[in-house]
C-alpha cells in the first residue's frame, strides 16, 4: 500500500526522497500542474520502472524536470526562441522540446536526441531536484490513459498495489498538465495545450508561425487519455438521468459539482480532474456529464482533456 507523507520541508523528508531516487526507486512528487511519478533522469533503469508501473508505451517519451535554468543548460541545449520562452515562463507550466547536451541523459529517453524539459514551480520538488544535482523524469502519477492526479489521494488510489511514497503538498495550483511546445526556426508546434496558450506565446514571440501538431511521441498526444472509468459526456446543457453533472457558471438544480460558479476558467481547470475523480467514485451515478466550457484561454486545454477523456 502507498505511503502518504505530508510535506513540511524538513530535511529528513528531503533526505528520504533523494536517497530513494538515487537508489533508482520511484517517488510521487507534487508540482503546480499535477502530481508526478519521479525517477532519476540519468538512470535508464529508473525510467523503465516508470514505464512498467504506469503501463505506458515506450514510444511515449518522459518529461525531464530541472531545478532551474542553469541545470537545464548543463544537460540540454537552450537557445534562441526556447531561451526567450524559458526566461519568461520558468519556473512554470511550460515544457520545451530541447536537444540533449549531456551524455548523462540516456539516449533511449530521447526522440532523435530531443527531450521534453521543464522547470516546475513547486518549492519541495525544486529542492529535491537541486539536492540530486541532476534532472528527474516525471510523467503524471497515473496509470496510462487514466485521470491525472491533482492531490495525494488521487495518486494513492491508482497505485494501491504498490509501496510508493507520495509527498502530499495539498491540491495542485494549476490542475492541468503543462503546455508542451516545439520550436523550429520560425515555426512553433503546440503538442499539448495548457495554461500558457498560443496568445501568451505570441506576445513573447510575435514573429513565430504556429503549425498543426502531428507529433505522437510525447505526453498527452494519445487520442484517448485522462479517462475516468465511467462514460463521460461533453457539452451537456441538460442533466442526464443517473449522470453526475459538472456545471460551469450558474448552478443547476441536481448538479453534482460546479467547476466554477464565478465563470473562472482557471478555477475550473484546478477543479476538473478532482471533480471527475469524485464523480467516478460515487456509486450513485452511472455516467458523468460536463456542461459547456468556453474554448478560450485555459478553456482550450480543458476542452482538449475532456475530448480525449470522453473517447
Amino acid at each position: 500500500m502507498p505511503i502518504i507523507i505530508k510535506n513540511n520541508s524538513h530535511q529528513d523528508i528531503l533526505d528520504l526522497v533523494t536517497t530513494k531516487l538515487l537508489k533508482k526507486d520511484l517517488v510521487s512528487l507534487p508540482t503546480e500542474t499535477v502530481y508526478g511519478l519521479a525517477g532519476l533522469g540519468t538512470s535508464l533503469s529508473a525510467a523503465k520502472k516508470i514505464y512498467k508501473l504506469k503501463q505506458r508505451p515506450l514510444s511515449k517519451k518522459l518529461i525531464f524536470h530541472c531545478s532551474n535554468m542553469d541545470m537545464v543548460k548543463r544537460f540540454f541545449i537552450l537557445e534562441d526562441e526556447n531561451s526567450l520562452l524559458a526566461k519568461k515562463y520558468w519556473p512554470g507550466p511550460l515544457t520545451l522540446i530541447l536537444k540533449r547536451k549531456s551524455k548523462q541523459i540516456p539516449l533511449e529517453l530521447s526522440k532523435n536526441e530531443y527531450c521534453a524539459v521543464r522547470v516546475p514551480k513547486n518549492t519541495f520538488t525544486s529542492k529535491v531536484i537541486s539536492l540530486l544535482n541532476k534532472p528527474v523524469v516525471m510523467p503524471s502519477a497515473n496509470r496510462f490513459k487514466k485521470l491525472s492526479p491533482i492531490n495525494a489521494k488521487m495518486v494513492f488510489d491508482q497505485f494501491l498495489d504498490t509501496n510508493l511514497i507520495i509527498i502530499d503538498d495539498k491540491k495542485c495550483k494549476v490542475g492541468l498538465e503543462s503546455t508542451l511546445i516545439k520550436t523550429s526556426k520560425n515555426y512553433l508546434t503546440i503538442i499539448r495545450p495548457g495554461k500558457i496558450n498560443v496568445f501568451d506565446i505570441k506576445e513573447t514571440l510575435p514573429f513565430i508561425n504556429i503549425i498543426n501538431n502531428k507529433n505522437k511521441n510525447f505526453s498527452g498526444t494519445s487520442n484517448k487519455h485522462y479517462s475516468p472509468n465511467k462514460k463521460l459526456y461533453l457539452n451537456q446543457k441538460m442533466i442526464k438521468r443517473n449522470s453526475a453533472y459538472l456545471s460551469f457558471g450558474k448552478d443547476k438544480r441536481n448538479q453534482f459539482k460546479n467547476l466554477s460558479k464565478k465563470n473562472n476558467l482557471d478555477e475550473a481547470a484546478k477543479n476538473l480532474y478532482h471533480y471527475i475523480f469524485l464523480a467516478d467514485k460515487n456509486e450513485k451515478y452511472q455516467t458523468i456529464s460536463v456542461g459547456p466550457i468556453p474554448n478560450k484561454g485555459i478553456g482550450i486545454a480543458i476542452n482538449d482533456r475532456l475530448k480525449k477523456a470522453s473517447k
